[in-house]
């Protein structure tokens, strides 16, 4: 039997009248269901938007910052201080952790984030 009959065959069989689909359809949800959120305090809310698919797995707070870390990001929204009292300037920053290299923890109170 030729690849395009086999081809043709396995398309009748999961969307023709012959039968129940041959495939099953499993969702991405269903094979790595999301993490319990990890909350410092919990009266912290997520400080963004998450994306389609984004579990948000820690949520944070620093003396002037909420950090959020998802399976996706790391996200740090600042309150009111230096960052956001310049106009046109955000107050969050938003870094895909596939971009990350490094992470160093220099002081007790200090992160350092190396980025490739």
């Amino acid at each position: 039997m030729s690849l395009a009959a086999r081809v043709s065959c396995s398309m009748l069989n999961c969307f023709g009248e012959e039968g129940p689909p041959s495939l099953e359809y499993i969702q991405a949800k269903d094979l790595f269901p999301p993490k319990e959120l990890v909350k410092e305090d919990d009266s912290l809310q997520v400080p963004f938007p998450a994306l389609q698919g984004e579990g948000v797995e820690f949520l944070g707070r620093a003396d002037d910052a909420i950090i959020a870390i998802s399976n996706y990001r790391l996200h740090i929204k600042f309150k009111d201080s230096i960052i956001n009292t310049y106009q046109g300037v955000d107050n969050h920053i938003s870094v895909p952790l596939r971009l990350i290299e490094s992470v160093e923890s220099r002081d007790m109170f200090q992160l350092h984030i190396i980025c490739k």
